[in-house]
């Protein structure tokens, strides 16, 4: 009995050593998943694991994902997640779809195995049909290792628009995580048509800590009598690692009798590219004609690794006796070594009494992967009358390089007509193009007038190019007037440059003839000017906001 505490002690030491023993080597394991919808048709499944194995370790995954369609609106919310000791992944994702014809779907599958964590969400919304349509995505993901170090994923999208004819969006986002890399995949298209108006837009992104890429669009149109419009926008993107690559697109018209108007505008970005990280795109272009008229609007950007490139084309038309065409666009490239900014614009304007008179103007900005910019503002016009009416056309065009690889170029072409008499016509063309370093331009101006009494031709053309603050301006002016029975008066004013290369010529006719008394008249100007213009230039490049 002598020895009964001893035994005691040893029994108690033995007993508390082995609990704390046990104690130290308890993990938890926990796991949750779940799934929830809504609508004419819904199918939802989860799923949980823990797992042990044959080395010992210790692990868990779960899955999440459904399916929801019908009409008028589909949602679909899943989450899953859990955690295997300090170690732990959690995930959600929700899709909501709103149209005629819907569709949501969802999928998260995520593992827990030791200090190895993964997850992969995928979701998808589809919809389709009349009016107002609406697709939407957003999903995350979250990790903590067993040190309580922390790395967050988020993925987002939205596409829809607005069509008394058709409407189609979908968007759909794929992100596979992991504690040393990222996969991820963004795409998302909407359409739409309608009678006098039409807008589709999207806007996606996706990322982790400081890997991330966005991608947005919209294009709207409209004509005042009910004519035709569609539109449409798309925008792609991918992570692989540390490479990124995503492209945006952007397509409109807009025709029938009356006004017709399109606007569009782009942005996409990268922070993972040092020479394009972001690149911005916008065009509009308004024909206003009490005939008919049309717009046209072509987009395209891209960023694929350091490189960037866009494309973006706009033009209008009128037809009838009274035209007015607006049309300009525009890149930004933007990043933390350069900013830089290319515009074009341009517009003209006729009037004549015939409704076979035209107007066209038209813009395209262009910057290619090596960095070669080309910009082109062109327009094209005839104004016809009859019976005494008179005729007019001006157009002017534009085109601006600022802050590109520190030059700077400009160009702006005009041209002014008018002409009278019984029967008489204005016709005009014009464009400015910058292309690399060669700056082209071009003015024309002719106008023609016959019949009796006293009849004119008036015309005018302006060439300005500017090429780091040497400023070449070419002005040319003529004019002819007549007045007797049978008279015919045409004037002339054209001048070009291309590739350093001048040309001009100013002529006019005049003819008259007839019983009693005639007279006539013709003049001419020619204005030639070379200077400096360092105040301009800077007024013109002012930081664009």
């Amino acid at each position: 009995m002598r020895h009964l505490p001893l035994l005691i002690l040893c029994y108690i030491c033995f007993v508390e050593n082995s609990l704390v023993s046990r104690i130290k080597r308890q993990t938890s394991v926990d796991s949750n998943a779940e799934t929830d919808g809504n609508g004419d048709s819904v199918l939802t499944d989860a799923s949980t694991q823990h797992f042990k194995s044959p080395d010992g370790v210790l692990g868990m995954n779960v899955t999440a994902n459904g399916n929801s369609s019908g009409t008028g609106s589909a949602n679909i919310q899943t989450s899953a997640g859990g955690n295997v000791g300090e170690s732990n992944v959690n995930n959600v994702a929700n899709v909501m779809s709103v149209g005629d014809s819907v569709n949501s779907y969802s999928d998260i599958f995520a593992a827990v195995e030791g200090e190895k964590m993964t997850s992969n969400v995928l979701q998808q919304g589809r919809v389709a049909g009349q009016g107002a349509t609406l697709s939407n995505v957003n999903g995350g993901s979250s990790m903590q290792n067993s040190n309580g170090a922390l790395k967050n994923g988020f993925s987002y999208g939205n596409a829809g628009g607005t069509g008394s004819i058709n409407t189609e969006a979908e968007v759909q986002t794929q992100q596979a995580l992991s504690w040393d890399q990222l996969m991820a995949r963004l795409m998302a298209s909407a359409s739409a048509s309608g009678l006098g108006s039409a807008q589709s837009n999207l806007d996606l992104g996706t990322g982790s800590d400081d890997q991330n890429i966005t991608i947005s669009g919209l294009v709207s149109g409209l004509n005042s009598n009910e004519g035709l419009v569609n539109t449409l926008v798309k925008g792609n993107g991918i992570i692989n690692g540390t490479d990124q690559k995503m492209t945006g697109t952007m397509y409109g018209v807009a025709s029938g009798k009356g006004n017709s108007t399109l606007v569009g505008a782009s942005s996409i970005v990268s922070n993972q590219s040092s020479s394009a990280g972001e690149i911005q795109a916008f065009g509009n272009s308004n024909a206003f004609s009490d005939g008919n008229s049309s717009v046209n609007l072509m987009s395209n950007t891209n960023i694929e690794s350091d490189s960037g490139l866009g494309v973006v084309h706009i033009d209008g038309a009128g037809q009838g006796t009274d035209n007015y065409v607006v049309a300009s666009n525009g890149l930004k490239f933007v990043n933390s070594e350069n900013d830089a900014a290319f515009v074009g614009s341009g517009n003209i304007r006729g009037s004549g009494s015939d409704t076979n008179s035209l107007a066209s103007q038209s813009v395209e900005t262009a910057v290619d992967p090596s960095g070669i910019v080309k910009i082109i503002s062109k327009s094209n016009g005839s104004s016809i009358s009859h019976d005494n009416q008179n005729s007019s056309l001006t157009f002017n065009n534009n085109g601006l390089v600022g802050g590109w690889r520190n030059s700077s170029f400009s160009g702006f072409s005009n041209g002014v007509g008018g002409a009278s008499g019984n029967e008489n016509n204005v016709t005009g063309s014009g464009f400015v193009e910058l292309d690399g370093d060669i700056m082209n331009g071009n003015s024309s101006m002719q106008a023609f007038g016959s019949g009796n009494g006293p009849i004119a031709a008036d015309t005018k053309a302006v060439l300005n190019l500017m090429e780091n603050g040497v400023q070449k301006n070419r002005t040319i002016h003529g004019m002819a007037a007549a007045d007797g029975d049978n008279t015919h008066v045409q004037s002339l004013s054209m001048i070009g440059n291309i590739n350093g290369s001048e040309s001009m010529n100013n002529y006019q006719r005049v003819f008259s003839s007839g019983a009693g008394s005639s007279s006539v008249s013709s003049s001419s100007s020619t204005i030639f000017k070379r200077k400096k213009r360092f105040s301009v230039l800077s007024r013109i490049l002012k930081p664009m906001n």
